[in-house]
């Protein structure tokens, strides 16, 4: 005899009663745990709301837009993802504009950096560090089983509290903090975060002392601002305990890295996210503060006539590039950059002289075959530019721009189902899903359902629905 209409709707209405009261009546005790299991959600669930947390992200939160910044912090995240396989999720980095030192991630596989946390970072470890970090927070379910136990109610409160952490203009006071309460990882949860992130930094290559090198930070800004808590110690509450925990982790299981892994041009990174969240007036005076510090400097000059070419100083961007190459010759991303800027001013013998030498520097680097590429993208010799941004995404498959200008230079040549795919490639990696769903569809159309092309097509969009 089956149950009665509305039993089993009953049932689960006293599960929840007695998980959210915290009963300790010994009857309830196998109602709650079941109501765990109930409750917490599955990954399919999680992906869901991770899908839609980032599309109310991309409404409230000030979002880094820029590929070449958000290329980077993939470049630092990639090996970690790939250390902590097997993964039931596809990650995505996005950087906030906000000086605030934070860092979040939420389920399905979505990173918050926020870019005071990314300025604050003295090297790409100390970034590595908090991806490992909250990345082992994803990978072990920790939000979902927050969810399960009652602690958090569901994804509204979630993206309440994460998107008002830090951000004034949206947190409600101390009704903020209180609601960010509900969101603090328990001791349990953090340790095994930390355990696990140390082991991802270890297998990907990275020193498992950027984590403890991050942690440090936050305790020096606690101390020096008593009156204003960094926000990510709101939700990652840390102790001396806790970093002796961490430093015994690495001691006790030996995971000293002999060669740690590098990514080169930080200060690059740097330069180009200060000129992205802050104007003219606060970026260049900041710039010429440190080559007036340091004049010999050539990664300084090299920060410098960056900033001067994001706002049209080009005048004064040539004389700084050129002026970190007199002092540091063996600084290719410095060559590349000054050859962007002579290929932008129409001088393409010049620049491509420059490209040469940065490729001679760093050969077959994916990021200097794809600069050359929308080099010749620009001069309108869209069949050579193929060849380079082709090349490009070979050497570095994470590029994102790459992909934008092997779109134009296919819509030059009449490629008009190459178009669309490249075009839905660089929104996927943007994380703009609405976009690339349209252009993969426009795609399948211009090369034909029923092609080997179009069935592709097809393959990738259900992939994307599905991540």
């Amino acid at each position: 005899m089956g149950s009665r209409p509305g039993h089993n709707r009953c049932n689960m209405l006293g599960l929840m009663l007695c998980l959210l009261a915290g009963v300790t009546w010994a009857g309830c005790a196998p109602t709650v745990k079941k109501a765990e299991e109930w409750l917490t959600p599955s990954v399919k669930s999680e992906k869901e709301m991770g899908r839609e947390f980032a599309q109310e992200a991309a409404k409230k939160l000030s979002l880094v837009e820029d590929p070449d910044i958000l290329e980077y912090v993939a470049h630092i995240g990639a090996p970690i993802v790939e250390a902590a396989q097997p993964m039931t999720y596809r990650f995505r980095f996005h950087v906030v504009k906000s000086p605030t030192l934070n860092a979040f991630a939420v389920p399905g596989g979505h990173i918050y950096l926020y870019s005071g946390l990314l300025l604050k970072a003295r090297h790409p470890g100390e970034i590595a560090g908090v991806i490992a970090h909250e990345l082992a927070h994803v990978k072990h379910r920790h939000t979902a089983q927050m969810i399960g136990k009652g602690t958090l109610v569901n994804l509204a409160t979630l993206a309440a509290i994460l998107i008002s952490r830090g951000e004034p203009a949206v947190t409600a006071g101390a009704a903020g903090a209180g609601m960010a309460m509900q969101l603090s990882f328990t001791r349990e949860f953090e340790q095994e975060a930390d355990r696990y992130g140390l082991f991802y930094l270890y297998q990907a290559g990275y020193d498992p002392n950027g984590l403890l090198d991050f942690f440090e930070m936050m305790m020096r800004e606690q101390r020096f601002s008593i009156s204003r808590i960094p926000p990510y110690l709101l939700t990652h509450p840390l102790s001396t305990e806790r970093m002796a925990q961490i430093e015994s982790l690495v001691q006790i299981h030996r995971l000293q890295v002999t060669q740690p892994r590098e990514l080169a041009d930080f200060h690059r990174f740097q330069a180009l996210l200060q000129a992205e969240v802050a104007g003219a007036t606060q970026v260049i005076p900041l710039f010429q503060q440190r080559v007036e510090e340091n004049q010999v400097d050539a990664k300084a000059w090299h920060q410098l006539g960056l900033v001067y070419l994001r706002y049209g100083w080009v005048k004064e961007s040539l004389q700084a590039l050129s002026r970190s190459l007199e002092l540091d010759p063996t600084l290719a991303s410095a060559w590349a950059d000054l050859a962007m800027l002579q290929a932008r001013m129409g001088r393409w013998e010049e620049a491509q002289a420059l490209f040469q030498k940065a490729l001679e520097l760093r050969p077959e680097h994916g990021p200097f075959l794809a600069k050359m590429g929308e080099a010749l993208v620009q001069k309108g010799s869209p069949s050579e530019a193929l060849q380079f941004l082709d090349r490009a995404l070979a050497a570095d498959p994470l590029l994102i721009r790459a992909h934008e200008m092997r779109a134009r230079a296919k819509k030059d040549l009449g490629d008009d189902g190459g178009f669309h795919e490249d075009m839905a490639s660089f929104h996927e990696k943007m994380d703009r899903t609405v976009e690339a769903l349209k252009h993969f569809r426009l795609a399948m159309k211009a090369y034909g359902e029923k092609s080997p092309k179009g069935e592709e097509m097809q393959r990738r969009i259900e992939q994307l629905k599905a991540s």
